[in-house]
């Protein structure tokens, strides 16, 4: 076996690279895959904002909704509504592309007793979401609304809220916002 060269490379050796070369690949098209599935559940979430139903009504107070949302599990699914004001106070940061946490209030504005937080879509003419224009500063009083019909409201607006539990949530999700008259 003189002058013959022999290849050193064990074979189980080649066979981890292989595997690895694979395992990397596989990573790489699941991490696109969700990338896909969140970019999708996101435009989903601001795309179907619009006509949603309107809930049973319930007691306006922070005892009759954290009691449905303590039983998440009987009621998921399920709609329910209440009235109030709608308060919306941005941080130094708004992350335009999440939803946005709105408070439902007793009263206007910044005063009243908060009812409950819920998550609304941020969106200029939109349904169901609220936007605050780049000029407008930090007060609530610049902050508009959309119902769900797409009209413009204010913090002094009257608003009926209805509402979905779900269990991947804290607060009242899937919101309609109707003027009361």
């Amino acid at each position: 076996m003189r002058g013959r060269k022999h290849d050193t490379t064990p074979k189980n050796k080649t066979l981890t690279k292989n595997k690895f070369t694979m395992t990397c690949k596989t990573l790489f098209i699941a991490a696109a895959v969700a990338g896909i599935a969140s970019t999708a559940t996101s435009c989903s979430f601001f795309e179907s904002s619009r006509n949603r139903e309107k809930g049973t009504p319930i007691e306006s107070s922070k005892a009759a909704v954290q009691k449905i949302l303590d039983d998440e599990k009987a009621n998921e699914g399920k709609r329910f509504s209440i009235t109030g004001y709608l308060n919306y106070s941005a941080g130094m940061t708004v992350y335009i592309g999440r939803p946005q946490t709105v408070y439902v209030n007793k009263a206007p504005g910044d005063d009243g007793e908060t009812i409950t937080p819920v998550k609304m879509a941020w969106a200029e003419n939109g349904h169901n979401s609220v936007f605050v224009p780049e000029n407008a500063g930090r007060g609530s009083d610049k902050t508009i609304f959309y119902d769900n019909e797409g009209k413009p409201l204010t913090t002094n607006d009257k608003v009926e809220v209805s509402f979905e539990v779900e269990q991947s949530s804290v607060y009242p999700v899937e919101i309609r916002i109707d003027k009361v008259k």
